[in-house]
This record gives structure tokens, C-alpha cells and sequence, in this order.
């Protein structure tokens, strides 16, 4: 059998042990190295305390650039950020569901609560992420 044939069944098999990670839509000619895989679950509730940044997913490393981060948390804004020189960066402003190509790199969903004096509570959520 092919070597890039037995991998790619080998990928598949994995993904669907793990029952969350799956394949973006490739052609037939795509080399196993450029298929772009999806990690998805659920994000639990909990609150954010006054005067902090919470993080609620992550940090986790995308390497496709190509394919979209989701998340949806409901009606709380959250940011997403990127690891850039040791330090956090915004690459998204608050908002209710980000759902962007941020491209590859090491990323985290926050709920940026320093200007409050109240914490805010968050029901549980979705996530939809590249390897």
C-alpha cells in the first residue's frame, strides 16, 4: 500500500477514536502535510472575576493557517488573542461569537473583565479550532 495512502488511514482512524477532531475538505491530490484538521468540543461555564482577564479556552497552537477558530459562548463578548513575542495580543475585539482566520500561531479565548468592578458569569459554550 502507498505510504501517503496508509497514513491518511491511519489519520482517519485516529480522528475517529478521539471523536472530535476531523478533516476541512480536501482534493484528492492534497499531501497528507497540508490537510488541515478541527478540533471541536464544549467549554464549560464559570465566572470571571472582577478586575481580570479569564481565560476560557486555551492556549492551543493552530498550524493551518487557512482554516476558521469558532466559538460561541453565548451573551458574553469575549476576545481572542495570540502569543506574539511573550506577550498576549488581542487579534479580536470583544465580541459575542468570534469566528475568524487568524492564521497559525498559539492563541486563547478570554473574557476581558479588568475595567469591571463586577465578575461576570458565562454559560458553557462551543469551540471549533485548527491543529
Amino acid at each position: 500500500m502507498n505510504k501517503k495512502i496508509a497514513a491518511l488511514v491511519l489519520a482517519l482512524g485516529m480522528a475517529q477514536l478521539s471523536g472530535n477532531a476531523m478533516a476541512e475538505p480536501q482534493g484528492w491530490t492534497t499531501p497528507l502535510n497540508k490537510i488541515c484538521f478541527i478540533n471541536s468540543g464544549s467549554i464549560s461555564g464559570g465566572t470571571a472575576p472582577a478586575g481580570q482577564v479569564t481565560v476560557v479556552y486555551g492556549p492551543y497552537t493552530a498550524k493551518c493557517a487557512t482554516t476558521y477558530h469558532k466559538f460561541q459562548l453565548g451573551l458574553v463578548s469575549v476576545k481572542v488573542q495570540q502569543l506574539q513575542g511573550g506577550a498576549w495580543t488581542d487579534r479580536s475585539g470583544a465580541v459575542m461569537s468570534p469566528a475568524s482566520q487568524y492564521g497559525s500561531g498559539t492563541y486563547r479565548l478570554v473574557i476581558d473583565n479588568t475595567r469591571k468592578q463586577t465578575s461576570t458569569v458565562y454559560g458553557g459554550g462551543t469551540f471549533s479550532v485548527p491543529l
